[in-house]
């Protein structure tokens, strides 16, 4: 088990590396985050996740969680 570089219980922004990710909340969250390519070049993404956690194959950037309405 690697250990996390963000936790939180709630929505947040900032910017944080990471690798893995687990939501241990009840709810669904959207996992907003970015990826520098080798060539210098960034790409954002977001994610719903539900509860539980997951790996990136690479390592990302998160700048934001938030609550998301509905399911994923």
């Amino acid at each position: 088990m690697e250990t996390p570089s963000l936790v939180s219980a709630g929505e947040w922004s900032g910017s944080a590396p990471a690798k893995t990710y687990y939501n241990y909340t009840p709810r669904n969250v959207d996992m907003s985050y970015s990826y520098t390519w080798p060539d210098g070049s960034t790409s954002y993404y977001t994610l719903c996740t539900p509860p539980g956690g997951n790996i990136f194959y690479l390592p990302v950037t998160v700048t934001q969680l938030s609550w998301h309405e509905g399911p994923c």
